[in-house]
C-alpha cells in the first residue's frame, strides 16, 4: 500500500493529469525492479516498490512534481528504459518513479547545423531509425537500443555501437535540458553548449545516474549516413589470439565503426534456444563493421584480413557477418535459455584483453555459473567487457548470491587496470576506489545540487537502506564477497543446458 496522503496525489495529478498518476500495487511493483528481476527478500532491506508513478509529458510537468517533492521530502527516481541492471532506476526508500518513457518526440532535425533535438524518453533505435530515413546516423549508441533511452544511456554514461570511431554518448551530446533537484529548469541552448568558455555542465549529469537531476531534452550530433556500412566476422580458435587481432586493429590504421566480439559459450546458448549450430561452433567470433566510401573500405578490408589472419583468424561468409551486424541490437536474446540472464560490465585496457578474459573464465568456474563472455571496443585503449550469466530468480538462494558475480568482475576490472562500468545501488561501495579524494568533491557537489536529498538517494555515491541508515563500503563489499563464496559451495547451476 502506498504511504503518500491523497493530498499528495491529487496534487500532483491536478500537475500531470489524473490519467498519468498510478498508485495501485500492481503497477507500482512493476516499477520496482529494472532489467534484473530481484527476490523478495531484498525488500527486507530496500524499499523498492515506489508509492506513486507518475509519467509527466515535460519539463514544466516534473519541475512541478519536484517542487512538490522537496515541500515533502519525497523521494523522486527518474526513470527511461530500466535496461541497465545495477538497480539504478528503481528506488531504495520508496518515493515517486518518474516514467520518462511518454516524453519520446524528435523535436528538430537541423541539417544546417547537423544535430538532432529529442527528449529523454525516446529509445535509440527509433532514433537511428527516424535520422537514417532522412540520409543521418548517430554516432554511437546502445546495444539495447531498442529498449534504452536516449536519457537513460546518457545518465549511465554509455560506451557501445560506433564508440570505437565516435566515442561514448558524453561525445555526441551538443547541449542539454536538465531539472534540477529543486525544480529549476536548465536551458541547455544557453547554457551548456560544447566548446563555450565556463565549465561543461553536461559532462556533470553524464554518468550521473539520475543524482543530480532529470535530463529531458538533448540536442545530439549527427553525420551524414556513409555511402556504405560493412560488416565482418572472423572465428578464432582461442581467445587469446582473438585478443591479439583486437589489438591489431586498434593499432592500425583503420578506424572501425564498431568492434565487438562473442565467445564459443555464447554461441553454445543460442544454439540451445535454436539459433546457432548444434554444437556452437567451439570457435570465438570477432565481428567489426567499417563504414564510408566504398573504394576506400575496399583499401581497409585488405588491411583488416590481412591483420586477422596474421592472428588466425577465418574470415567467415557475407551472410554471417551481415547476421552478426544485426544482431548488435539483441545482446541478450540468449536470456531465453536462463529463463533470464544477468549482465556485467568492465572497462580494462585493450592490452590487457586476454589476462581479463581468462580471469573471467576462472570467476565463472569457480562460481559454478552458466556464463559467457561478449563485449565490445569503446575505442583504441579501451575494451569492454559484458560477460553475462543465466540465472533462474524463483531460485532464491542461487539467485541472490550469483549477484555477487557483477561485483567480482569489476574486482577483476580494477586488477587489469580497468574499473566497474557503473555504480547503481550494489556498487556503491566502488566510488571511493574509482575516484579517491574526488568522491568527497562529488558528495559536496550532490549536497550543494540536491539540498533535499530528494533525488535519486541511496544510489551511486552512498548506499542506503529503506530505514535511511548508510551501508558502509566496507560492509557492502564484505557482503558481496561472502555471497561469492558461498555460490561456490552450491552445485553447478544447469541453466541454460538443452
Amino acid at each position: 500500500m502506498s504511504t503518500l496522503s491523497d493530498e499528495l496525489y491529487e496534487s500532483i495529478a491536478k500537475s500531470v493529469g489524473e490519467d498519468r498518476v498510478r498508485k495501485d500495487t500492481l503497477e507500482r511493483r512493476l516499477y520496482s525492479h529494472d532489467l534484473a528481476s530481484l527476490p523478495k527478500v531484498m525488500s527486507l532491506g530496500f524499499k523498492m516498490m515506489p508509492d506513486m508513478v507518475v509519467r509527466p509529458k515535460s519539463a514544466r510537468e516534473i519541475s512541478e512534481i519536484i517542487k512538490i517533492a522537496c515541500k515533502e521530502g519525497i523521494p523522486v527516481v527518474p526513470r527511461g528504459g530500466a535496461s541497465w541492471g545495477l538497480g539504478g532506476a528503481m528506488p531504495v526508500v520508496g518515493g515517486i518513479v518518474l516514467d520518462l518513457t511518454g516524453m519520446n518526440s524528435v523535436i528538430d532535425i537541423d541539417s544546417d547545423n547537423m544535430h538532432v533535438t529529442v527528449e529523454s524518453g525516446i529509445t535509440w533505435k527509433v532514433l537511428y531509425d527516424t535520422l537514417l530515413r532522412e540520409g543521418y546516423l548517430i554516432g554511437s549508441y546502445p546495444g539495447s537500443a531498442y529498449s534504452a533511452t536516449v536519457g537513460g544511456w546518457i545518465n549511465t554514461g554509455g560506451v557501445g555501437v560506433g564508440s570505437f570511431k565516435y566515442g561514448s554518448a558524453i561525445d555526441q551530446i551538443h547541449s542539454l535540458e536538465v531539472v534540477l533537484p529543486t525544480g529549476e529548469i536548465i536551458d541547455g541552448r544557453d547554457t551548456m553548449a560544447s566548446g563555450a568558455g565556463g565549465f561543461d555542465l553536461a559532462r556533470l549529469f553524464f554518468g550521473a545516474e539520475g543524482t543530480l537531476g532529470i535530463v529531458t531534452k538533448t540536442t545530439l550530433k549527427i553525420y551524414p549516413a556513409p555511402e556504405e556500412i560493412r560488416p565482418f566476422s572472423y572465428a578464432f580458435s582461442d581467445f587469446s589470439a582473438l585478443s591479439k587481432a583486437v589489438n591489431g586493429v586498434s593499432r592500425s590504421d583503420i578506424t572501425p565503426l564498431h568492434v565487438s566480439f562473442i565467445d564459443r559459450n555464447h554461441l553454445r546458448f543460442l544454439s540451445n534456444i535454436g539459433l546457432g549450430e548444434e554444437d556452437g561452433g567451439e570457435l570465438d567470433f570477432l565481428n567489426l563493421a567499417l563504414e564510408g566510401d566504398s573504394r576506400v573500405l575496399d583499401a581497409e578490408e585488405m588491411l583488416l584480413n590481412k591483420i586477422m589472419k596474421s592472428n588466425g583468424g577465418k574470415k567467415q561468409a557475407t551472410q554471417i557477418s551481415e547476421h552478426e551486424w544485426e544482431e548488435r541490437f539483441y545482446e541478450l536474446r540468449t536470456k531465453r535459455a536462463g529463463p533470464s540472464a544477468i549482465l556485467g560490465e568492465a572497462f580494462v585496457p585493450i592490452p590487457n584483453m586476454s589476462s581479463m578474459a581468462s580471469d573471467v573464465y576462472e570467476l565463472i568456474k569457480n562460481m559454478k555459473l552458466r556464463a559467457a563472455i561478449t563485449g565490445m571496443a569503446g575505442g583504441r585503449n579501451t575494451i569492454v567487457f559484458m560477460p553475462y550469466y543465466l540465472t533462474d530468480e524463483r531460485k532464491l538462494v542461487k539467485s541472490m548470491l550469483s549477484l555477487s558475480f557483477i561485483k567480482k568482475l569489476g574486482d577483476l576490472g580494477y586488477k587489469h587496470g580497468g574499473r566497474p562500468a557503473g555504480l547503481g545501488l550494489f556498487f556503491t561501495g566502488n566510488v571511493k576506489r574509482m575516484y579517491g579524494a574526488g568522491s568527497d568533491i562529488m558528495m559536496e557537489i550532490k549536497a550543494q545540487m540536491d539540498p533535499y536529498d530528494i533525488m535519486n538517494p541511496g544510489k551511486t555515491l552512498e548506499g542506503l537502506t529503506r530505514y535511511g541508515v548508510p551501508i558502509p563500503a566496507v560492509a557492502m563489499n564484505m557482503g558481496m564477497n561472502v555471497m561469492s563464496w558461498l555460490k561456490h559451495i552450491l552445485p553447478k547451476d544447469r541453466e541454460g543446458v538443452a
